[in-house]
């Protein structure tokens, strides 16, 4: 009864929070993101008491070229990340690094999460802190300025930055393979003016929430739905999706994003315990396409380091609805 409380007044309050921002919003989501939920939620780190590596690529809106000089454009990104459980504290640390060019602007992202779990009786909770630094690269000789009084156009060079970033991450794991997540993200408001006085360009505060569960099909099957929804109190966009593994080894599913795209992908796992998993996403615009290219591609590798732990040995094993 508890457990149903929690999830009925959470659901509650993002009803109530979010309803008059349902829109799209600049934060983009990956293919995969489900099947890497550090993107959005530090507290996954160390969560299932399992080292493990993931890289992920994307190229969006492949073949996509600017309107005025036919050159290139198209949003890529490439990101590592890397969690190992702490024996002697039930917690994890991890590092996580994002590379990703949109045009003339290049964001590097470095974070170094650190989570903390607490049983619950038959749940747990995560508690999570993500510092880490972001430097942002951008070229104002390939801008555009509608308005020749723009602060910006008068800088003209390439200029980069680097500032101080923190994230927070709370995980609500619940008895048959339920979870629910929130994590807000550039809490300090990371300003890139580049050293102009009297230009506010604030990175604006994210929240993001996570709802997932696994449940047993018959022949083998297992079915995952998810629910990513994003926010920054003035846009919102979420992804709604499921997959279907079956005999732990195939898997299926395929997503909705909200005013952008259908997602469909597939992955195969490898080697001995699943240790290895490869997966590929085929995102299919749907709306706005006279700005876009038609399709999107992201590529997906994790690797297990099963019984790595620092500190000492793993005594816990993998629930089922995170494998």
């Amino acid at each position: 009864m508890c457990n149903k409380l929690v999830l009925r007044g959470f659901w509650i309050f993002w009803v109530i929070l979010l309803g008059p921002f349902v829109q799209a919003q600049n934060d983009s989501f990956v293919g995969f993101s489900i099947m890497n939920p550090t993107l959005h939620n530090p507290s996954w780190i160390g969560h299932d008491r399992i080292a493990r590596v993931v890289l992920q690529a994307r190229s969006q809106w492949t073949g996509y070229k600017t309107s005025f000089d036919g050159k290139g454009g198209a949003p890529s990104s490439l990101v590592f990340n890397m969690s190992v459980p702490i024996a002697a504290q039930f917690s994890g640390i991890g590092l996580s690094v994002l590379n990703e060019t949109i045009g003339p602007l290049n964001n590097k992202v470095l974070n170094l999460p650190l989570s903390y779990n607490m049983a619950l009786n038959r749940s747990k909770l995560i508690l999570s802190l993500m510092p880490g630094i972001t430097s942002r690269s951008q070229n104002f000789n390939e801008l555009r300025f509608n308005d020749p009084r723009d602060p910006f156009n008068n800088i003209g060079t390439q200029e980069t930055q680097t500032l101080f970033n923190l994230g927070f991450g709370a995980l609500y794991s619940l008895p048959r393979n339920r979870y629910i997540g929130l994590s807000i993200s550039n809490l300090p408001q990371p300003e890139f003016n580049y050293g102009l006085s009297g230009v506010s360009n604030k990175s604006a505060t994210s929240y993001t929430l996570i709802f997932g569960a696994s449940k047993s099909l018959k022949k083998r099957l297992e079915l995952r739905p998810n629910l990513v929804v994003k926010t920054d109190l003035n846009t919102l966009t979420f992804d709604l999706g499921a997959q279907v593994q079956y005999n732990t080894r195939i898997w299926m599913g395929t997503s909705y994003r909200w005013s952008e795209a259908i997602v469909i992908m597939g992955g195969y796992s490898l080697m001995e315990r699943n240790r290895l998993k490869l997966g590929f996403a085929l995102d299919l615009v749907i709306q706005e396409n006279q700005a876009k290219k038609a399709t999107s591609q992201e590529i997906y590798l994790r690797y297990d380091l099963l019984d790595f732990v620092f500190g000492g040995k793993k005594k816990i094993k993998t629930p089922r609805f995170i494998n």
